[in-house]
């Protein structure tokens, strides 16, 4: 079987996280892994990516991304990746609403030595907000 593409690495991701099969992120990112969202850098280690998934899907059960467009450069990997849910837990600063969100997302990835090393993160969390009810406009 040939190597992983870095595009095998970033599907593999939303595999993982699609199906709640949150070990798999101990092969797919490193430990060292930063990840830019919202103007701040926080870990994206296999531990932390963990807990980002499931503070998610905790507050949305039925959490899917749907990949869109994947597209490679050198050490890069574009995705767009809406994702769809129902909010029936607590998520971010927001009480359970029981509405369900289609919010666009796109993220860069960078891998080095088979695994995501760095991401920058942009989602419509506003267009999220006023789907839920807790944002106006």
């Amino acid at each position: 079987m040939p190597p992983a593409t870095n595009k095998d690495i970033v599907r593999a991701f939303i595999e993982a996280w699609n199906t709640g099969d949150l070990d798999r992120f101990d092969d797919l990112m490193a430990e060292s892994c930063k990840l830019t969202i919202g103007g701040a850098t926080v870990s994206c280690s296999p531990s932390a990516t963990r807990a980002i998934a499931e503070h998610w899907l905790a507050g949305f059960p039925d959490y899917h991304f749907e990949l869109l467009d994947l597209i490679a450069e050198g050490d890069k990997v574009v995705a767009r990746m809406p994702f769809s849910g129902t909010q029936t837990g607590p998520v971010l600063d927001l009480a359970p609403t029981g509405r369900s969100v289609q919010v666009s997302e796109i993220v860069i990835f960078r891998i080095v030595d088979g695994k995501i090393a760095e991401a920058w993160e942009e989602y419509d969390e506003l267009g999220m907000r006023r789907q839920l009810g807790a944002a106006s406009g």
